[in-house]
């Protein structure tokens, strides 16, 4: 029996949720060995109700946007602040340089 589309965006949103709190898309094969994630949510699972690892990362871009740049966002660069430029001063004692 297939998924029904109802059933589908409710993995979709669930998954996204834990790609969110991660803060990262893990591979296929990375996600399969991670501890803390949901126990329901394999990998075996989400290829028998989305189709495929690949299927469900489409579908999480184009149905769940918010979550999709929640998950994809770039950390900003951290504000360093210039320092000041010395003066140079001359070696000479006369204060004439070359």
């Amino acid at each position: 029996m297939a998924a029904s589309r109802s059933r589908k965006l409710r993995m979709l949103k669930e998954i996204g949720m834990y790609f969110a709190e991660l803060g990262r898309i893990p591979a296929r094969s990375e996600y399969s060995k991670l501890k803390e994630r949901p126990k329901f949510l394999t990998v075996k699972e989400v290829d028998r109700i989305l189709g495929s690892w690949t299927l469900m990362l489409m579908m999480l871009e184009k149905e769940q946007k918010e979550l999709w740049e929640i998950i994809n966002r770039v950390p900003e660069p951290p504000v360093v602040k210039a320092k000041p430029a010395k003066i140079a001063v001359s070696e000479r004692k006369d204060g004439k340089d070359i």
